[in-house]
């Protein structure tokens, strides 16, 4: 799901995602499930107005129930630059300092907004929680407590033949963390950067945003195969780390 406007990487990312036509220099059209589209429209607003991170307009939003996915769509500004993950081999040092600056600006402010009264974990209007690391197909919660979330992530490990290891694992899931408003599924796909300054013209891809244990960005932004040495060195600079929970629920993940 990213937008980008260097020609040689559009193909590519149009392939992987599968829901974005480039409409020309100037927007992107997302198509999808209309709760995803709502979702990420309504975390983007939310981010637009109490931020100053970079992220695209939306520009207009449709859906049409009786003619199919098709007709379920935003239409956002294209901003310009390059992925991080490509321009990052070729930028000074200067352009990379300055790109990890801008990033820590960026996450604080966005780690800095709280959920109203005693908080939630799910979607910044109170909704569910979505996530691709808790299922790819449909929304959960929202959960009251940070307890409760860390309850959902043990309990497959109550049905395998140890039972006994969600205690285990649950004793490394602390529940005094802050409640924060977190991308959640930061990669350098979805940062646009221009290779010459190190700017950040743009984050990207906001459908999983919502309000989080505080370690949960850092640990998405590990997910999988993006714990490449040069990108765990950044998130190191940008934001906090968070080794056992992350090692933890990268074992709960196998479950």
């Amino acid at each position: 799901m990213t937008v980008v406007s260097s020609p040689f990487q559009a193909p590519r990312t149009l392939q992987a995602a599968g829901r974005l036509t480039f409409e020309g220099p100037n927007t992107v059209r997302k198509q999808g499930a209309w709760w995803r589209i709502r979702r990420e429209v309504e975390a983007m607003e939310y981010v637009r107005h109490r931020t100053s991170i970079p992220i695209p307009a939306v520009i207009e939003v449709h859906s049409d129930s009786e003619q199919g996915e098709s007709q379920r769509w935003m239409l956002m500004e294209r901003l310009p630059g390059v992925e991080l993950g490509a321009a990052w081999p070729k930028m000074s040092e200067d352009a990379r300092t300055e790109t990890i600056e801008q990033l820590r600006s960026c996450f604080k402010q966005l780690h800095r907004l709280r959920p109203d009264g005693a908080g939630w974990i799910g979607s910044c209007s109170g909704g569910p929680a979505y996530d691709h690391r808790l299922d790819n197909r449909s929304a959960r919660g929202p959960f009251p407590t940070v307890g409760d979330f860390h309850d959902s992530l043990v309990a497959p490990l109550k049905e395998c033949p140890r039972p006994d290891w969600a205690s285990k694992y649950r004793d490394q899931l602390p529940d005094n963390h802050d409640i924060v408003f977190a991308h959640a599924d930061l990669s350098w796909e979805h940062i646009l950067v221009d290779p010459e300054t190190g700017d950040v013209n743009g984050i990207l891809d906001w459908e999983m945003a919502g309000f989080w244990p505080a370690w949960w960005e850092y640990r998405k932004a590990l997910f999988g195969s993006r714990s490449q040495p040069w990108w765990a060195d950044v998130l190191r600079q940008v934001m906090a780390e968070h080794p056992r929970e992350t090692e933890a629920d990268m074992d709960l993940e196998m479950f």
